[in-house]
C-alpha cells in the first residue's frame, strides 16, 4: 500500500516532468550555473503535474469503446511510465546522465558541448588549439628528458655528471620557451574568446 502510494507520488508529481527538464536541458549548468539541481526539480514537478493533466485529456478524448472508457489507472500507469522511459532516454542519449558510466562504460554518453559565443571563429580557436597541443606535447617531452638527466647525472663518472648536467640544463631553458609560448596563446585564446 504505501509502496504503491510512493510510486504513484512520484509518478504523478515528480518522474515524468523531470525526465523530461533532463532531456530538453542536458548540460548541468544549463538551467541556471548556482542552483541548476534546484531549477530542474522544481521545473519537474510542474511539468510532471502538466504531463499528467495532459495524458488524462488525451485519455479521456479517445472514442469509448463499451462501458468504461480508456481513462483508468492501468491506462493512465502505462502512459506516464512510457512517457517517463522515452524521456530518461532521450535525456541519457543527449549525456545527461553522466552517472550512468559508472554502472557501465557502454552507457556513458558525452556530456553537451558548451555553446560558442556569439561572433566566433572556430578556425582561429583550431590553429591556436593545434599549436597548443603541440606545445603541451613537447613540454611532456622535456619534462621526461629532464627526469631522465637528473636520475643520469648522480653517475660515478664525472663526465657523465657533466654531460647530463649540461642536457638538464639546455631542457630546462627549452621548457621556460615552451611554457612562455603556451601561456602566450592561452592569453591570445582568452583575448579571442573574451
Amino acid at each position: 500500500m504505501i509502496l504503491n502510494l510512493i510510486f504513484g507520488l512520484l509518478f504523478i508529481f515528480f518522474l515524468p516532468g523531470f525526465t523530461m527538464v533532463n532531456a530538453l536541458f542536458p548540460r548541468k549548468g544549463e538551467l541556471d550555473k548556482e542552483f541548476d539541481m534546484l531549477y530542474r526539480v522544481t521545473l519537474g514537478m510542474g511539468m510532471s503535474i502538466v504531463t499528467v493533466i495532459l495524458v488524462g485529456f488525451f485519455l479521456g478524448s479517445l472514442p469509448v469503446d463499451g462501458d468504461m472508457g480508456y481513462f483508468v489507472a492501468s491506462n493512465l500507469w502505462a502512459m506516464l511510465i512510457s512517457l517517463t522511459a522515452i524521456f530518461f532516454v532521450i535525456g541519457w542519449y543527449k549525456g545527461a546522465y553522466q552517472w550512468l558510466g559508472w554502472i557501465h562504460h557502454s552507457l556513458d554518453r558525452p556530456a553537451p558541448p558548451e555553446p560558442a559565443p556569439e561572433g566566433f571563429d572556430y578556425k582561429d580557436d583550431k590553429s591556436i588549439m593545434q599549436d597548443m597541443q603541440k606545445l603541451a606535447q613537447r613540454r611532456q617531452q622535456l619534462k621526461y628528458k629532464i627526469k631522465e638527466a637528473r636520475e643520469k647525472s648522480r653517475s660515478q663518472a664525472k663526465s657523465i655528471r657533466e654531460h647530463y648536467s649540461k642536457q638538464r640544463d639546455i631542457a630546462e631553458e627549452e621548457l621556460k620557451e615552451v611554457d612562455k609560448k603556451l601561456r602566450e596563446l592561452e592569453k591570445r585564446r582568452a583575448e579571442e574568446i573574451y
